[in-house]
């Protein structure tokens, strides 16, 4: 049987592309739910962990984790460039090309893990002594710890660019139901070896089984997708080239993303106190949990932006939908938060906290819903072949985010802080639409931008009113009001008809 035989039934009986409203929105529940479940057993058992290994332990664990997830950068981006490419070939008809991509990608990724490697395996001891400053008696069982997640480092690559390839061929329901079991041993599995020993090189041995477990399963699916790839192929050397060509600028932004995203608790830590890092980080680490929803939902777009790159049109419309459905469900949760951060604060923890650090979370608030928006441009410029616009933004913005910051902190403390990194995300937001305006002629419709425009100001509004039960009937009202502006001018007549299709199915059950 030929590749296109193979493939165009695929295609045409079993591809999901995802380019239509209904698709989309079922992809990204897959996709929600993989990111969510794994969290609920997080809250379930890392307190049975924490408390049969002890906190330093515990925190060796994390340091270990932390470090392998950076040096996991160490794929270049190539599993984002993988999934482009194979959605590419889908959308073209060239089925044939898949296989030395798919290799071609897979050794790459291998090589530059063995970089990561080499790294780790050499700066282990520097690390668990010098850096972390672990107590002498678990420095041994530290360091052979770290030796064992370096030897990983290929698993977890290669894992990640065989979920890329699912990914291209909109097989998300699989990819999401394998990150889930993975998260789910990844707290279970320590949980479970606790019951026979504390040892922390043992309970990582059983983790790195279980990732070779889940990678076996990633190449058991990849296999069953796309038959062709099982006869294994040398690297193409004309292959090489492209792939390095997205994927290196993939990598600018993976390298300074965490950068931007950890500077500023350092920088608070170094200026004013650990304890200033409490009062900001704590609201940063609850708001930022909503962005799992863009994240689910972009997940989506990307291999959908990649396939549908030559159609404009296309394009134009799901990079709109993609755009109102984010801002239709983030904005309602912030429209909550704002307006009561006092009150949520003070239930959640206490009075004191909730003084501190009402008014961080409030502006964190209005750049997680503009952050949120700005995942659709950032998506669409990498599944379009434009990961430079992207990376070259990040680069520009990381000095001048430093310095301000940096001098926020020290004369406006954390609120200051909180204030810079809102900005930071409002000029990235209007650079990326910019750059999509620019280089691609993608534009929003009128209508879209007007109403997210008009609609940011009110949770900021509410704050003025301090009875409690007004604040509440008022924003009652802006939900009612809410929802019939979006229904009637943000939402198109087959949108409206999915989600009534899918409140039905909801009533059935």
């Amino acid at each position: 049987m030929t590749g296109n035989e193979i493939t165009q039934p695929e295609k045409n009986n079993n591809l999901d592309t995802g380019t239509d409203t209904s698709g989309i929105f079922k992809n990204s529940v897959y996709n929600l739910l993989g990111y969510l479940l794994p969290i609920v057993f997080a809250i379930i058992f890392i307190p049975i962990i924490i408390m049969g290994l002890g906190d330093e332990k515990f925190g060796v664990l994390n340091l270990a984790w932390i470090v392998i997830g950076y040096f996991s950068f160490f794929d270049f981006g190539l599993s984002r460039t993988l999934t482009k490419v194979v959605a590419e070939k889908i959308s073209l008809s060239e089925p044939e090309t898949i296989p030395k991509v798919f290799w071609t990608s897979f050794y790459l990724t291998i090589g530059f893990s063995l970089i990561g490697t080499v790294l780790i395996l050499l700066t282990a001891n520097f690390l668990v002594v010098d850096v972390f400053k672990i107590s002498s008696n678990l420095q041994k069982d530290s360091i052979n710890t770290f030796y064992l997640l370096a030897l990983s480092l290929p698993i977890v690559t290669t894992s990640a660019s065989l979920r890329g390839f699912l990914e291209a061929y909109h097989r998300f329901s699989i990819a999401s139901i394998i990150k889930v079991v993975l998260g789910i041993l990844t707290f279970t599995v320590p949980a479970i070896v606790l019951i026979f020993s504390d040892k922390l090189f043992l309970i990582v041995l059983f983790l790195v089984i279980v990732r070779l477990f889940i990678w076996l399963i990633y190449l058991a699916q990849c296999f069953r997708i796309n038959p062709e790839i099982k006869q294994i192929r040398s690297i193409d050397t004309d292959t090489i080239k492209p792939l390095l060509k997205i994927s290196s600028w993939m990598t600018v932004s993976n390298l300074i993303g965490p950068l931007i995203i950890y500077v500023d608790r350092f920088l608070i830590g170094a200026l004013i106190s650990a304890v200033a890092i409490t009062y900001y980080a704590t609201p940063y680490e609850l708001i930022t949990k909503i962005l799992v929803i863009p994240s689910a939902i972009v997940g989506v777009l990307f291999p959908t932006f990649s396939a549908a790159s030559k159609n404009l049109e296309s394009s134009k419309k799901i990079f709109d939908g993609g755009v109102k459905f984010i801002f239709l469900l983030i904005f309602p949760v912030v429209l909550v938060i704002i307006p009561f951060s006092n009150e949520i604060l003070t239930t959640w923890l206490n009075q004191r906290f909730a003084t501190e650090s009402s008014f961080v979370l409030q502006i964190l608030s209005l750049g997680v819903i503009i952050n949120s928006i700005a995942y659709v441009p950032f998506t669409y410029l990498q599944g379009v072949g434009r990961p430079d616009v992207p990376a070259k933004i990040h680069i520009l913005e990381l000095s001048f985010y430093l310095v301000g910051m940096w001098f926020a902190i020290q004369y406006f403390g954390i609120n200051g802080a909180a204030l810079v990194w809102c900005l930071r995300i409002l000029v990235d937001s209007l650079a990326m639409f910019y750059a999509c305006k620019k280089v691609m002629t993608m534009v929003l419709v009128p209508s879209t931008i007007l109403i997210i425009i008009l609609s940011l100001p009110f949770p900021f509004l509410l704050i003025l009113i301090n009875n409690i039960f007004i604040k509440m009937i008022i924003l009652l009202f802006l939900f009612i009001g809410f929802t019939l502006i979006s229904w009637n001018f943000i939402l198109h007549r087959d949108e409206k008809e999915f989600l009534l299709s899918v409140i039905n199915r909801i009533k059935k059950l």
